[in-house]
């Protein structure tokens, strides 16, 4: 890969095991991974940094999904920032209501690395590292 900057992907999900995974599999497609566990981490990460993409889980204890999703594009600064929805909960309520709320794109658990990258991916554009 050539020196310049790596796509920077937030994921948010409050299970520690999954966001390492993803982490990992997005790191090794040739991202830069961040996680946080709740949502006013990522409130507080957002506050001092902007990522290329958010991953976006729904059900969390302090700060729902939503609620970071509709803060985001409320936000001047990350408003147009691609926000891929990624839950286990496939009901048609609950996918509604994200694009309501403003996710690009809705992502239901548990999703293949292949897949993943593939979404993540064309959420970029040309902004996506070359496939390795």
């Amino acid at each position: 890969m050539s020196s310049e900057a790596k796509p920077v992907i937030l994921i948010v999900d409050d299970d520690p095991d999954l966001a390492m995974i993803m982490r990992m599999i997005l790191t090794h497609a040739g991202f830069e991974a961040h996680s946080c566990l709740s949502g006013q981490e990522a409130l507080d990460w957002l506050a001092v940094r902007t990522p290329d993409l958010i991953l976006l889980d729904l059900m969390m204890p302090d700060i729902n999904g939503f609620t970071i999703l509709r803060k985001v594009r409320a936000s001047d600064k990350i408003k147009n920032l691609p926000v891929m929805v990624l839950t286990a909960k496939a009901d048609q309520k609950t996918r509604l209501e994200s694009q309501s709320a403003g996710a690009d794109a809705f992502l239901t658990k548990p999703i293949n690395s292949k897949s993943l990258i593939e979404y993540v991916r064309r959420a970029l554009g040309p902004k996506a590292p070359p496939e390795v």
